[in-house]
């Protein structure tokens, strides 16, 4: 026979309303959840996962309950919003598990802390590394970039639209900042390239883009490549050094400047 706990922890996502919660000794996801909050910051955001997760929280496991409604009040796409096991593709499968671990991720990792949309990681080997979460265009940017750019959204929002208006674009999309500043000197402990200083590198910030099928997993393997404060480096000091070569050439083939047709010669 089953167990008490086990019977409740075969239930599926869908029977685990606010009922089954307290019933189960947790709290309400709505206590939990400050519905007068920006829910697009991430704090409020994967709080909403979190609120849903307790009991998963409790006995280590891995989150799979999915909120009920309260992402309808997010800026996260829309047809992953609520459950549909008879309409649900796989991808639209695949995107709420990567939600759910990212969540789950930054919930258990002491690296990681949040202030309004800015996601700060502290990486193993001392360096620092930040991004805003940009939930609305499913990107990460320049930390402390990200809430000005969205009040501009809202206001071209409220504007007449023209034909084939054209949505603002976020200038410092994949964006990560980090704790060595512009023309930046590759760590000690990096084979090959330790020690050396980039050039052509006047931003405190690189473009990341990382790997994945979804804004989640992509945000995911971005977030495990600032807090392993290694691979990091490598693949951004070979850009750098890429860039460097480039321009260099440039100058050497045309010292009076590159022509507007460079690229049909």
């Amino acid at each position: 026979m089953k167990g008490k706990n086990e019977e409740n922890n075969s239930k599926n996502s869908e029977d685990r309303g606010s009922e089954w919660f307290v019933k189960n000794g947790y709290k309400k996801p709505e206590d939990m959840i400050d519905y007068d909050s920006e829910l697009d910051k991430p704090k409020a955001f994967f709080g909403i996962f979190t609120a849903y997760n307790q009991h998963n929280i409790a006995e280590g496991r891995p989150w799979d309950n999915w909120p009920d409604w309260e992402l309808c009040l997010t800026s996260m796409d829309s047809d992953l919003h609520f459950k549909d096991p008879e309409r649900d593709d796989s991808e639209k499968i695949a995107a709420r598990e990567h939600w759910l671990t990212v969540s789950q991720f930054i919930y258990e990792n002491k690296a990681i802390s949040i202030d309004e949309y800015t996601i700060s990681i502290a990486g193993r080997n001392g360096n620092t590394f930040s991004l805003d979460f940009c939930l609305e265009i499913e990107c990460w940017g320049t930390p402390g970039t990200y809430a000005d750019h969205k009040k501009s959204l809202e206001a071209n929002a409220k504007k007449p639209k023209p034909w084939m208006w054209s949505r603002q674009l976020y200038p410092f999309e994949h964006q990560i900042g980090h704790s060595l500043g512009p023309w930046w000197t590759c760590p000690e402990y990096i084979p090959e390239y330790g020690g050396e200083t980039t050039i052509h590198t006047p931003d405190s910030s690189f473009c990341v883009s990382g790997v994945g099928d979804t804004f989640p997993s992509t945000l995911l393997s971005a977030l495990k490549l600032c807090i392993d404060d290694y691979k990091i480096w490598i693949i951004q000091y070979r850009e750098a050094k890429s860039t460097a070569e480039y321009i260099q050439k440039i100058e050497r083939e045309y010292p009076s400047g590159r022509p507007e047709d460079y690229y049909y010669l």
